[in-house]
């Protein structure tokens, strides 16, 4: 803000009186624009969040496996046959970043890009069948919020 005014003052030394406040007036309202435009957008996920947390509550949104979980799945069986350098795999590099600190993510790894049985990963965490299983499909589904987004966004509403 500060380098902002500075800079005001600069331009208007060099330019005249009227040229001046017009100048100062147009980067006002380009900043309360920017501003305010900032403000409308977080407004609008804030009442999507909003709307989503809603019909959830309300039982109008229920999980089941759905067209994003597959073709995420598909993909991650695919991952490791796919070039370092395919935009598939680079996609999927992105979505993988947003479970990296996931006490399960190797569950991920170990399924699709291993080829272990649920069964095996159970057996490695020494954990039951049914929470490995489970862990593995929240892993599934936020990777699939990042790889198919408006898949995502579309079943959920659809329920």
């Amino acid at each position: 803000m500060w380098t902002q005014r500075t800079e005001m003052s600069k331009d208007c030394t060099s330019a005249g009186g009227n040229a001046c406040a017009d100048m100062t007036m147009k980067r006002e309202l380009k900043m309360q624009r920017e501003e305010i435009e900032k403000i409308i957008e977080k407004a609008a996920d804030a009442a999507a969040m909003k709307t989503l947390r809603k019909l959830k509550e309300a039982g109008r949104i229920t999980y089941v496996f759905s067209n994003s979980f597959k073709k995420t799945e598909e993909l991650l069986y695919l991952y490791p046959k796919l070039p370092e350098d395919h935009p598939e795999k680079l996609r999927i590099d992105q979505a993988l970043k947003k479970i990296e600190n996931d006490d399960y993510k190797d569950v991920i790894a170990s399924r699709y890009f291993d080829g272990l049985t649920i069964t095996e990963i159970s057996e490695i965490y020494d954990c039951k069948y049914q929470n490995i299983s489970k862990k593995r499909n929240k892993l599934v589904r936020i990777l699939a919020s990042e790889l198919f987004p408006e898949d995502v966004l579309k079943e959920l509403l659809e329920r």
